[in-house]
């Protein structure tokens, strides 16, 4: 079971946000990293939402096969979690989640606390500095070395 966690971070300057996703096998070692900056959403949900669709589609491309989706929006973990269909402006981003959810042999959606969140955060805030997508494989950008080798610690 590897652990996906996603963030996202608003850039109002620009009129875009960006997006984080980390994943991490059982022993914390990063297999993949990547980073998006789009267009800003109209809310933050929406943002948070974006970054859980572009977490699950890198974990889908690596042909990974049981994950936990973690992120530190309670709103949207809960509307992954209910089997409703979500009517809220990001609805449409929670099908597609859960669409991609489905093609893995086990998936689940879980809660973490903003603190415990600090690398996906530090990479959403990163997305500023590039164009579109980036990927990394088995390691982060840089200058989120720092903020990794804090959390692992």
């Amino acid at each position: 079971m590897l652990k996906v966690n996603y963030d996202g971070a608003v850039f109002c300057e620009t009129n875009e946000a960006g997006l984080g996703a980390v994943i991490r096998n059982s022993a914390g070692r990063v297999v993949a990293s990547g980073v998006e900056r789009i267009t800003l959403p109209q809310s933050v949900a929406e943002v948070e939402a974006a970054a859980a669709r572009r977490a699950i589609v890198l974990a889908k491309e690596l042909n990974l096969s049981s994950i936990t989706l973690e992120g530190d929006s309670e709103i949207i973990t809960r509307a992954l979690q209910d089997a409703e269909q979500s009517f809220a402006t990001f609805g449409n981003l929670i099908d597609e989640i859960r669409f991609h959810a489905d093609s893995f042999l086990n998936c689940n959606f879980s809660y973490v606390e903003r603190k415990e969140n600090s690398v996906t955060y530090s990479l959403a805030r990163h997305a500023k500095h590039v164009s579109g997508l980036v990927v990394w494989r088995e390691d982060v950008p840089p200058p989120i070395v720092s903020v990794l080798l804090a959390d692992s610690g």
